[in-house]
């Protein structure tokens, strides 16, 4: 349940109407606190700002200004997303929608148009004239604020989209994901190599599938919930994919153990708990951010923007996040209950996996652009120092291999290609 209402939440900060909406309730909500306030207390207050037909004046100004400016802001976000798209990637969408700053101020020019249109309409004429002084003066006061609020929604776009902001928000936001995904643990270290290599163990008994009913991006699994369901049931399963994978249409999810009695409530709560959907998100899945910061460094190397220094500005990033992996180590996805009976198997992470997803694009899309390459030996070899595991050491080494066969076949300069030898051979004898 709490990975259903954390997707819920996440899908949530991730749209553009939730907080305008909102905050539209809101300004209806104050505009009839408002009026009831004048109301009540207008002898009371003893002064009059305006009579009704300046009320009107000025309530329809600020209404007719809102929205207008609340229009110029909306095609700005498009420019902006387009812009953002084209040049970074369009993955990159989602992580300036997650800012709130477009929301608020969106929503705080929706709702102080609402919010004047509502007190206007409570202004009379006439020999009977009235004007919710208070509400007036409120509505005036939003007026003001809200050139603050553009001024700060142009300081926002002007300072996202540049390259280097954009990557370290990314970077935050899969660190965010790391420290979720990969919380701190005392493994022992005779364990930590089994686990890395995502080790299941074996479970006697019969096994029935459990297939897919629908095709999609898998973005969180509720593995909570499964494992309560095996606990009292006392039953196995095995979930053969992870967030991020895709689902075929009745493709095999994975396979249960129980009594047959239960198997239907047991398919139907693995599919439940399965969550899909038409694209990837970062509820889980910490390679879809990983490729995000890829994504932008293969940009950078594609011979229209040829920028070397954002994609080594991402490699350092990536080595910085494959360091704070390796320190909290692998979930080894295995779930026992109480007992320490082993009740779930789930695919997991891998150093392969992850060292793959981070440096696979970007090294052969650096081939040629020899300060790329440099850096990609240069944290590889930083990178062998962190831990002296052997699966992770391996992976590393691979890496650096293919790294070295696609500089020796791409390099036209000796001198550079010597260079980058130099730097091999440091990669060899790091931590030996």
């Amino acid at each position: 349940m709490y990975v259903k209402i954390a997707h819920f939440i996440n899908q949530l900060r991730h749209s553009f109407w939730f907080v305008p909406s909102l905050m539209v309730l809101v300004a209806l909500l104050l505009g009839y606190v408002m009026q009831r306030v004048d109301v009540y207390y207008y002898h009371e207050l003893g002064w009059e700002l305006t009579d009704p037909a300046g009320a009107r004046a000025i309530l329809t100004t600020v209404a007719a200004s809102a929205i207008t400016v609340a229009g110029v802001v909306f095609s700005i976000t498009m420019v902006v997303l387009s812009s953002a798209s084209s040049q970074f990637g369009p993955r990159l969408i989602r992580n300036f929608m997650r800012h709130p700053q477009t929301k608020w101020v969106l929503g705080g020019y929706i709702g102080t148009f609402i919010y004047c249109l509502m007190v206007a309409a409570t202004v009379r004429g006439g020999d009977s004239g009235w004007t919710p002084q208070l509400s007036v003066t409120t509505g005036g006061v939003f007026g003001v604020l809200s050139f603050g609020l553009l001024i700060a929604f142009v300081h926002h776009v002007f300072t996202f989209i540049q390259a280097p902001r954009i990557i370290q928000d990314v970077t935050d936001r899969l660190n965010e994901t790391i420290n979720i995904l990969f919380p701190l643990s005392a493994l022992p270290e005779s364990r930590r190599d089994a686990l890395s290599a995502g080790v299941m163990g074996e479970v006697p008994g019969e096994f029935r599938e459990v297939r897919s009913e629908d095709g999609g991006y898998i973005q969180a699994i509720g593995l909570e919930d499964i494992l309560d369901w095996a606990s009292e049931n006392e039953a196995m399963v095995k979930i053969d994919f992870k967030p991020g994978d895709y689902l075929l249409p009745g493709e095999k999810l994975g396979v249960i153990w129980c009594e047959s009695s239960q198997f239907d409530a047991g398919r139907d709560l693995v599919r439940r708990e399965i969550m899909q959907g038409p694209e990837r998100t970062d509820d889980q899945d910490v390679e879809f951010v990983i490729d995000q910061l890829v994504e932008i460094a293969v940009r950078a190397l594609s011979p229209g923007v040829n920028d070397p220094f954002t994609a080594i500005n991402c490699i350092n990033k990536l080595g910085g996040v494959i360091t704070k992996i390796v320190e909290r180590g692998l979930p080894g996805g295995l779930l026992h209950d109480k007992n320490g009976v082993l009740r779930v198997a789930t695919k997991t992470y891998t150093y392969a996996g992850l060292l793959d997803a981070a440096f696979h694009q970007i090294r052969q899309n650096a081939r040629g652009v020899e300060s790329v390459s440099l850096s990609l030996i240069d944290i590889l070899a930083r990178l062998k120092e962190v831990d002296t595991m052997a699966a992770y050491q391996a992976e590393l080494r691979r890496h650096a291999e293919l790294l070295r066969e696609d500089v020796q076949k791409s390099y036209t300069n000796e001198k550079d290609l010597q260079d980058f030898m130099e730097r091999y051979s440091v990669f060899e004898q790091a931590s030996e």
